[in-house]
């Protein structure tokens, strides 16, 4: 249920919540990494199943702690889901729905201030990409850089911490050069030496802050967060040798994907049908891009523990992603819809020098949980403002009772969905053009089959939750009579002709 709060009253309560200090004075505060990658499914961990990128190392932390193979983002696209993820607060209560640059963003409490009132440094190592670029939100110190492309002219994106390392090294050249766009399909190599690389760049970053600027004085928190695998494709060129050399799948195509195959469709095209090559091809330089990030990965947490101070301090760690990619999954390209390629995320939680159960779990988690639980895990009462749920019960090694049903998404655009998924079904309703589609996840969790035109029953079940998340809104109007199923059809929203 949608909350709604008095911003002056959340300032009061806020800062009584966040000044309340641990019962025991003298307990040191865990230290906290959290850790985001962007355009990252949840498919695409070992650990979750996909036996063609190798992530070995994001598998032995998801093994060594709670895996939550059902964490979804309630707003599958950049800006919302970060404003989500800052806040603790769902789409409906921040209002940002679907992407839109240049918008001020001031919620009443954020995860950063939150800490940074009771003792902690704050950082920010990578991609925030809030409004305005440079506002801090809590963070002591933001090394910031939206995205491996060079735009010194973008109205909101000007500042680039990377692209100014770039030039301090002499580097003049776009680091893009390829042409390759930011949303494109297209892929290629990494053309410079390897050091200069963007991922590479944010790992020497978070090695420096470990042993040049932290404070040994009090407990960190750090958002390491990589701008990979979003696009640009291009890769550090072994990385995607090697699975260039791998016999890949192709995209999942549904039978209610437009068919057949065309190579004529824009790079950054939402909609195909596209060729199977170019999306192999582009397979290879996403999975080549996840493969580096766990080597970086890697390499951060073997320098976190040879700092001789560390010793034995606690660390927690959450490892998420912003959205997922449909990488040519029925024909589709990028993220912003409900599909599990674009709103399932990869999503758990672990630690060094914690005691945690090794555990999977089926219960939805999503973004709004994040900051409640980082604040639970550092002794910080959670703010009202922050619609989410601590997790921090799951460390007893066992389900609570308090995990949601169902989960509720929605993005809005040219494409505008709404989708509910719940232990067994998907529901998606097109605002715009009034279809629906529903699958079977527990069948058919690849969403191959629509069975909106002959599950009567279950569609009907399923438009009734969505009813309770829409009803009284003045943006959209849900209209039993008016929905149109797609019947296993190519919904007319992507393929209106």
């Amino acid at each position: 249920m949608r909350k709604f709060y008095n911003r002056g009253d959340l300032l009061d309560s806020t800062t009584e919540f966040i000044l309340k200090k641990m019962s025991n004075p003298t307990e040191r505060r865990p230290h906290i990494l959290l850790i985001t990658t962007d355009q990252q499914r949840s498919d695409c961990l070992g650990i979750n199943g996909n036996h063609e990128v190798e992530t070995p190392n994001l598998d032995a932390l998801a093994r060594n702690g709670v895996n939550f193979r059902k964490g979804y983002v309630t707003c599958p696209v950049c800006i919302p889901a970060r404003r989500t993820l800052i806040s603790g607060m769902s789409p409906d209560s921040h209002g940002l729905r679907r992407y839109l640059d240049g918008v001020d963003f001031d919620p009443p409490a954020t995860l950063p201030g939150c800490l940074k009132e009771v003792g902690y440094q704050t950082e920010l190592i990578g991609k925030l990409h809030l409004h305005p670029q440079g506002k801090r939100y809590g963070f002591d110190n933001i090394t910031l850089s939206e995205t491996a492309n060079w735009r010194p002219d973008h109205p909101h994106q000007k500042r680039n911490d990377y692209v100014r390392w770039l030039q301090e090294k002499g580097v003049t050249r776009h680091p893009t050069f390829q042409g390759i766009g930011s949303n494109s399909r297209l892929s290629a190599p990494w053309g410079m030496d390897d050091t200069l690389h963007w991922n590479q760049w944010v790992t020497d970053e978070t090695v420096k802050l470990f042993q040049q600027r932290r404070d040994p004085t009090c407990p960190l928190f750090l958002h390491l967060s990589f701008f990979h695998p979003h696009p640009p494709f291009i890769p550090l060129k072994h990385y995607f040798d090697r699975y260039l050399e791998k016999d890949l799948s192709g995209p999942v195509i549904g039978e209610w994907a437009k068919q057949g195959e065309d190579a004529r469709a824009a790079p950054d095209a939402v909609a195909g049908p596209f060729d199977e090559g170019t999306m192999k091809r582009a397979k290879a330089a996403y999975y080549a891009l996840i493969n580096h990030i766990d080597d970086c990965i890697a390499h951060i947490l073997e320098q976190w523990t040879n700092l001789p101070d560390v010793g034995n301090d606690p660390l927690y760690i959450i490892f998420s992603s912003d959205h997922g990619e449909m990488l040519g999954d029925h024909h589709l390209f990028r993220k912003s819809q409900g599909y599990e390629a674009s709103a399932h995320v990869p999503f758990f939680l672990s630690g060094i020098n914690v005691d945690l159960p090794s555990m999977e779990t089926d219960d939805f988690v999503s973004w709004e949980d994040v900051a409640p639980t980082l604040l639970d895990l550092a002794g910080v009462v959670i703010p009202p403002s922050m619609d989410g749920r601590s997790l921090v019960s799951y460390l007893d090694g066992k389900e609570p009772d308090d995990a949601p049903d169902h989960i509720f998404g929605q993005c809005f655009g040219r494409f505008a969905n709404l989708w509910v998924v719940n232990e067994r079904w998907k529901y998606i309703w097109f605002a715009k053009t009034n279809e629906e589609q529903l699958f079977d996840l527990q069948n058919d969790p690849r969403e191959t089959r629509d069975l909106s035109g002959t599950n009567t029953e279950n569609l009907q079940a399923m438009r009734k939750i969505m009813e309770g998340h829409v009803s009284g809104r003045e943006d959209v109007t849900f209209d039993e009579s008016a929905l149109s199923p797609c019947a296993n059809q190519p919904p007319k929203v992507f393929w209106p002709n």
